[in-house]
């Protein structure tokens, strides 16, 4: 059963999640239960908690060299990360771009000033100086260590500097290093052998977040050994689901329109995202999981790269709807 077969269940799913997320962009409230963070908050909401007790601003650039554009002009409060650069990710054997060890983790963690009980406030850097999956990896990364009261700054700095009212800093601030405590959640991360098992059991709904040709097995990423993708895999490329320029999520009628091109199942019990390294799999991870609510839906982290060393896993040129 697709999503393009239950359009009215769909709607309704945007309807309550997707109001609270654009409109509001604050915390959403559930019935009998304590509020929440909403993965997204909007500019709005930004400017009225720039104040808060134990709020953490983390703008995420691309690099460590794009430090200078950081320093011309960003959310006051805010520190800077170059995700590529700054640990947040680490090699593990021939995988390029793994998560870390939790104590490695933990401490990039606590060195940008995010405590257990901080509120942190993701912001993409901008256009061209980051993007939207780097955000949402650091996002998932926060969320596996136990740190759940975290949400990105929807448009991110481009949205802020839009809205003149708002106010812009300049310089650099410091973060200030706290002690986090990780509390590991395996529940939204998948691992090669969990993907090994589903080639049998078929019990996991596959999504390749990949550009179309590296999914079609036209394009071998670098870290990548074969192209193609696992069979099965269903293509919902990460670049659907956000703006032009990457600092935001798409409205909720152009995502509606990629889920039901990707023809994603959502009663499906579990549903594994990978790319080539999780970067770019962490925004259909975060779409799918965060924004839409569906349930099981892991990452995995050593995606490709990893797959496709091991000579006994099969792969298969995709054939993409998009």
């Amino acid at each position: 059963m697709t999503f393009s077969n239950k359009k009215n269940r769909l709607n309704n799913l945007f309807a309550k999640t997707l109001a609270t997320v654009f409109v509001v962009g604050g915390f959403a409230a559930n019935a009998g239960a304590a509020t929440a963070p909403t993965p997204l908050v909007t500019p709005a909401w930004l400017a009225q908690h720039l104040n808060d007790k134990n709020l953490v601003i983390i703008e995420v650039y691309d690099h460590d060299n794009q430090a200078a554009e950081y320093q011309a002009a960003h959310v006051p409060g805010a520190v800077f990360t170059g995700f590529l650069d700054d640990k947040w990710r680490l090699p593990n054997g021939a995988m390029p771009a793994m998560l870390p060890p939790q104590a490695a983790i933990a401490k990039v963690i606590g060195d940008f000033g995010v405590g257990n009980a901080s509120r942190v406030v993701l912001v993409p850097g901008g256009a061209k100086k980051g993007d939207f999956p780097a955000v949402t990896r650091i996002y998932w990364t926060l969320k596996v260590e136990g740190q759940n009261n975290v949400s990105i700054l929807n448009g991110g700095d481009v949205a802020w500097q839009a809205d003149k009212s708002n106010p812009i800093a300049t310089g650099t601030t410091a973060p200030q290093p706290v002690v986090f405590t990780p509390h590991f959640n395996s529940s939204i991360i998948a691992t090669r052998d969990m993907v090994a098992k589903n080639l049998t059991t078929k019990s996991s709904q596959l999504v390749d977040a990949r550009p179309v040709p590296q999914y079609n097995g036209k394009v071998l990423a670098p870290v990548d050994v074969r192209a193609g993708t696992i069979p099965g895999a269903l293509n919902l490329p990460f670049s659907t689901l956000f703006t032009a320029d990457l600092e935001g999520v798409q409205d909720p009628a152009k995502l509606q329109v990629a889920l039901n091109k990707a023809t994603i199942d959502d009663k499906q019990a579990s549903t594994i995202a990978f790319c080539n390294t999780g970067h770019l799999a962490s925004s259909d991870w975060f779409v799918l999981h965060e924004i839409l609510g569906l349930k099981g839906v892991r990452l995995y982290d050593g995606s490709m790269s990893e797959y496709t060393r091991d000579a006994s896993l099969p792969v298969v040129n995709g054939v993409s709807n998009f």
